[in-house]
């Protein structure tokens, strides 16, 4: 935890061969710890619940309780995390290819994709606008999705 997540990202990029799935993998393995905190954390009062502690003993699976009392009372909470983490990610990957970090050329990725129409901004302004309205329009349905669900 004491390492930047962006640092993490760019040594694992190092590291694996191809890029696309480094950098995914390295962002999973960033992000993989907010997830384990968030379920652990709304998972333990489910578990202490009567009607798990009912259900266990009256000798159901542990399947049956998970479907059953955890995950209604969980799934809210990490759908909503995960489409937060998707628009982080998202965000991480443009930020990396703007930099010229990230994913490498022959590979379309928005980041990218706005370096190289970074000279052209003044003949055609709205052929750079294009990889940022991708980006805007991706992240905002991904909070909006979010906030419905919270």
């Amino acid at each position: 935890m004491a390492i930047p997540g962006l640092l993490i990202v760019l040594m694992i990029g190092v590291i694996v061969p191809w890029k696309p799935l480094a950098f995914w993998l390295g962002l999973t393995l960033v992000l993989w710890i907010e997830f384990f905190r968030l379920a652990r954390t709304a998972s333990r009062p489910i578990f202490a619940s009567p009607a798990v502690q009912a259900s266990g003993l009256l000798g159901f699976g542990k399947a049956y309780i998970f479907r059953r009392h955890v995950w209604p009372e969980l799934a809210p909470v990490m759908l909503t995390s995960t489409a937060f983490g998707m628009a982080t990610c998202i965000m991480t990957i443009a930020a990396l290819g703007f930099v010229s970090a990230g994913v490498r050329p022959p590979t379309p990725e928005l980041g990218q994709m706005m370096v190289e129409l970074m000279p052209y901004w003044r003949e055609a302004p709205w052929a750079l606008l294009q990889p940022v309205a991708a980006i805007f329009s991706l992240i905002l349905g991904l909070n909006l999705i979010a906030g419905s669900r919270a």
